[in-house]
């Protein structure tokens, strides 16, 4: 098939005319890590009911939903719909997060059977939190990774930093043929967490998000049976600064998810996936970030998907919920165990401030 021979001849044509051929890039590992309190989904639900008994109806509606799932927190659920102070939060962001990074980090390493000595970027992107220095020098000390290593650390990307970590290292190794990228992020939004906030926004917030690692190894060049990357794309869609973010607040960082969310990717989102891919029904898979059934469903209905192309997604939306920019990469680890077919074709997209769009072509062979 074509997919096949692009990778195979170590080239990959694009659709375009006039747009360049790009060498194949390799995803060779990967690895996730995730806290140790486990919470069901009717946990959540119970507890959110005590927290704000006025809002109980407006819970109950979710409880189909949330039905069989569960996520991780850093904290035991009852200590973790208590408030922290912003100063709170940013310590127990440096005592959470980076030992999450170093879990995912060092089983993608190992997955990869890359050498330290081999890696010559790494990339970090993490929004619910900030620490000087940042995780990215953490994880570089730790895991003894060599001292002129460049360092690309992301923070402004939200939910889609995972996917824009991975285009930019995909771009790098891409001219640096011999070195590898390691690509981390690690999220711990129940920090964040505002009980006065009575908000839809942060009550869709709570019934959504988990914390959690998850980390990949890429290299240019050919692996059979590794999903490969093929062209990436990236869009600011126009008007939409106020559809999803954050905001400063005395107590901490109040999320911003706007209700027409889903009404704007089903306005922007087919054309952005036709340019860029062609028609996604006809890919192997998408590896989707799993924003919430509301996301997922609009995702489906404005690009008429099919049954099965989202179960990776799907899995991993009830096992582990979303866990903002490292959600994608916990995707793409499941998607890597279960592919569907031995050659074939897909597409990641994530979705975060801005609005942003990040697209990422998908490529494997046997």
């Amino acid at each position: 098939m074509v997919v096949e021979a692009a990778i195979r001849s170590a080239a990959l044509p694009d659709r375009r005319a006039g747009w360049p051929v790009l060498a194949p890039v390799t995803i060779d590992g990967f690895g996730t890590a995730v806290p140790a309190y486990r919470v069901d989904g009717e946990e959540v639900l119970r507890l959110i009911a005590q927290v704000w008994p006025r809002l109980a109806r407006r819970v109950s509606l979710f409880t189909e939903e949330l039905s069989g799932t569960h996520r991780f927190l850093v904290r035991p659920i009852d200590e973790a719909l208590l408030p922290l102070s912003p100063g709170e939060q940013a310590v127990r962001y440096a005592a959470e997060a980076t030992p999450l990074a170093i879990a995912a980090a060092e089983r993608a390493i190992v997955n990869a059977g890359t050498a330290i000595a081999d890696i010559g970027l790494i990339v970090v992107s993490s929004c619910t939190g900030f620490v000087l220095p940042g995780v990215d020098v953490q994880l570089i000390n730790h895991l003894g990774l060599r001292r002129d290593i460049r360092r690309m650390p992301f923070m402004n990307f939200g939910c889609a930093g995972g996917a824009a970590a991975l285009t930019w290292a995909s771009d790098w190794v891409r001219s640096h043929p011999g070195e590898s990228a390691l690509v981390v992020a690690v999220e711990v939004p129940s920090l964040t967490f505002r009980p006065a906030d009575t908000s839809a926004d942060n009550l869709l917030s709570v019934l959504v998000f988990g914390d959690g690692a998850g980390a990949s190894v890429l290299r240019c060049g050919v692996a059979p049976g590794h999903i490969g990357i093929g062209r990436t794309g990236h869009q600011l869609v126009a008007s939409s600064t106020a559809a999803l973010g954050f905001e400063r607040a005395d107590d901490g960082f109040r999320v911003v998810v706007s209700r027409q969310l889903p009404r704007l990717l089903e306005t922007h989102l087919p054309a952005l996936v036709d340019e860029f891919i062609g028609d996604a029904s006809d890919l192997d898979v998408i590896a989707l970030h799993p924003g919430g059934q509301a996301i997922v469903d609009a995702v489906v209905r404005c690009l008429g998907l099919r049954e099965g192309q989202l179960d990776a997604t799907q899995r991993v939306m009830r096992t582990v919920g979303n866990t903002s920019s490292a959600a994608i990469l916990f995707v793409l680890e499941e998607l890597a165990a279960t592919l569907p077919v031995a050659d074939g074709r897909g597409l990641a997209a994530a979705f975060g401030p801005g609005l942003t769009v990040e697209l990422i072509e998908l490529l494997w062979a046997s």
